[in-house]
């Protein structure tokens, strides 16, 4: 049976809009008129005139079949909307790059006449006129510094320290334990601009959905009855139900479910339903390689489910939830037989072969996942990083290109003040700093920010490298957190050598692929214990696929340490000196990294969606159970 497109649909829309509206004005002309008369013709024209041409325009553009005609002109309408408005938020931007200096001059005046009547800023921002004064009087901060304002801020105390609309409070993941409480004030003019970049980027129609990866995130409510939830949270309000169901092809309701192989499982299933889709996001590279590894595993049951029009009875999903998800999901066998034919070609570079119309996956990467995306399910589609954001500031920096380059942003300085500290002055405790337009390219930096969240000089933990300008503001790659650096003797070595180290290894590791890896440093396994003497060494947990049988020879692990020292002067140094012994490495048992994310999730703060792998263990516990899980402990 032919299936009737909405194209199809909008061609005859069109075509009937266009001839009712002839027809008014025919029978306006020919017949005596009155002022009602005329009145009622011209509002009709005007509706079947916007009708017609809205009609004729959607026909032409590419278009997820899986929109209901709500849906449809939902997303093209506010799409248009935001075509109409994104460029005076451009125009601004561009302003702010071509004279950065300027721009953070004017961002910190008007923060500061923001805060100045709060108690915050009666006791550290009186007195400051430039960005001279600012970096003399204000001292450089850590989160403590913002602990009990926000708290009180949260409870519903007034003229504490943020003196705007605070639209809701975010939560750290805290992977190590509690999370922070952060107040988060939105951007409009951000938002607009990082929008028209990402969708100038993807070329992609404005009546096309995305597919997306969330999976339900605890949240509570202060005393005041602020919500609380991490950053990438998507509310139940009818505003985000509506909003949801225009851009995105999951149902809303799928939004609720708070397991993270169910959760997965069906964001993915009614992905599938729409090859028209332009982009496929998750908030981490790692979540889209899991998704795209279950899609392996059990594509039998994503087939299955697709050909009869049901949620798989398996899984593990609240009945209410279920019916509703059965409701949305559509039997669609032409479209299973689709799919059933590209698995069997095997799944290198099956997101587009199953996307034909994919622009790029949409997310981040934090754990060098993508090399591992782009060597099998993503190969030939982009991979891209649209902004620099975090819970303390929304508004970092931007990624302007698309075209395959390590991930970078261009800095916003007109949304956010940024000062940079030498690298080798990070570890002091009140080092000298520098504004934006002072920065180098080739040098790495600690980056402090002030946003529009109430942090002032915050030292967030990122380590950026310059790496470019962009007019005449700088481009950024992020290197790596503050501590996430092992660091025994003041080596001060980064996740990047590390995962340097461990990829020289693997060649020599034969038959062995890389699943996931972390770090630990020796003084963490006694430190319960006092009084005991033990050697400084790092210690490497690395799982692998296949793991069936494999061992590594002791010479076989002695290649990582040989690979670090060779990358790492100062380790080395430490090496010949005997002051540091020789790193160590477990192979642990498959799956150990998902117990890991799931016992972190389960003592902290953290969320699936705000996950990132550690690649330093912080806590005793972590290193308790990697140990436990090493095949060879």
């Amino acid at each position: 049976m032919a299936v009737i497109t909405w194209r199809i649909r909008c061609l005859l829309w069109g075509i009937v809009s266009a001839c009712l509206t002839v027809y008014a004005i025919h029978v306006y002309w020919t017949s005596e008129a009155s002022w009602l008369l005329l009145a009622a013709t011209v509002v009709f024209v005007a509706c079947g005139g916007i009708s017609t041409v809205v009609a004729f325009h959607i026909c032409t553009l590419r278009c997820s079949e899986t929109h209901t005609l709500m849906t449809l002109l939902l997303q093209y309408f506010v799409s248009q909307m935001m075509a109409l408005f994104a460029p005076m938020a451009v125009s601004k931007l561009e302003k702010a790059w071509k004279e950065p200096r300027k721009a953070q001059e004017k961002f910190l005046r008007e923060l500061i006449s923001r805060d100045a009547d709060t108690e915050y800023g009666r006791r550290y921002l009186t007195g400051i006129q430039s960005l001279q004064d600012f970096r003399d009087k204000h001292p450089l901060t850590k989160y403590d510094h913002y602990q009990d304002y926000f708290q009180r801020l949260a409870d519903g105390e007034k003229n504490v320290c943020v003196a705007a609309r605070v639209d809701r409070f975010g939560l750290t993941s805290g992977t190590t334990g509690k999370g922070k409480l952060i107040p988060l004030v939105m951007s409009a003019n951000a938002r607009l601009a990082g929008t028209f970049y990402w969708r100038r980027s993807t070329n992609s129609s404005p009546v096309q959905k995305m597919g997306a990866m969330y999976c339900r995130t605890t949240h509570r409510f202060t005393k005041s009855g602020a919500l609380v939830a991490p950053l990438s949270f998507v509310s139940d309000s009818a505003g985000s139900r509506i909003m949801s169901g225009a851009f995105v092809n999951t149902p809303h309701i799928a939004f609720q479910i708070s397991t993270d192989f169910e959760a997965t499982y069906v964001n993915l299933l009614f992905a599938l339903t729409d090859k028209n889709i332009f982009t496929f996001s998750a908030p981490f590279a790692s979540q889209v390689y899991r998704a795209f590894s279950m899609l392996e595993d059990q594509q039998d049951m994503f087939l299955e489910d697709l050909s009869t029009g049901r949620i798989n009875p398996r899984l593990n999903i609240d009945a209410e939830i279920r019916r509703s998800l059965d409701a949305a999901l559509k039997a669609n066998p032409a479209r299973a037989d689709e799919l059933r034919a590209e698995f069997a070609r095997g799944f290198v570079g099956i997101a587009g072969r199953i996307w034909p119309h994919l622009q790029c996956l949409l997310t981040i990467d934090v754990s060098g996942l993508m090399k591992k995306l782009e060597a099998k399910y993503s190969k030939g589609t982009k991979l891209y990083s649209a902004s620099y954001a975090c819970t303390e500031c929304i508004s970092l920096g931007l990624n302007l290109w698309m075209d395959g380059r390590p991930q970078q942003y261009v800095m916003l300085p007109n949304e956010v003040m940024a000062e940079f500290i030498p690298e080798d002055l990070s570890s002091e405790a009140n080092p000298e700093t520098l504004f934006i337009d002072e920065v180098e390219v080739g040098k790495r930096y600690e980056l402090v920010i002030t946003s529009l969240s109430g942090f002032y000089r915050y030292r967030m933990g990122d380590v950026v490298e310059v790496v470019g300008f962009h007019d005449n503001c700088p481009v950024i790659q992020v290197k790596y957190r503050t501590g996430e650096l092992l660091n025994l003797r003041s080596e001060k070595i980064d996740k990047v050598v590390v995962n340097n180290a461990i990829q020289e290894s693997l060649t020599s590791w034969p038959g062995a692929t890389l699943v996931d890896w972390t770090c630990a440093e020796s003084p963490l396994m006694y430190e319960d214990q006092e009084g005991v003497e033990y050697d400084m060494f790092y210690l490497l947990f690395v799982e692998l696929d296949p793991v069936k049988d494999f061992r590594l020879t002791e010479e076989q692990k002695s290649l990582f340490d040989k690979s670090l020292r060779k990358q790492h002067v100062f380790y080395d140094n430490y090496r010949q000196a005997g002051t540091i012994c020789e790193a160590r490495v477990m192979i642990v048992r498959p799956g150990s990294f998902k117990k890991l994310q799931d016992f972190i999730i389960a003592t902290s703060t953290a969320s699936y969606n705000q996950f990132k792998m550690p690649k330093k263990l912080r806590t005793k516990a972590t290193l308790d159970l990697m140990m436990e899980c090493a095949v060879d402990a």
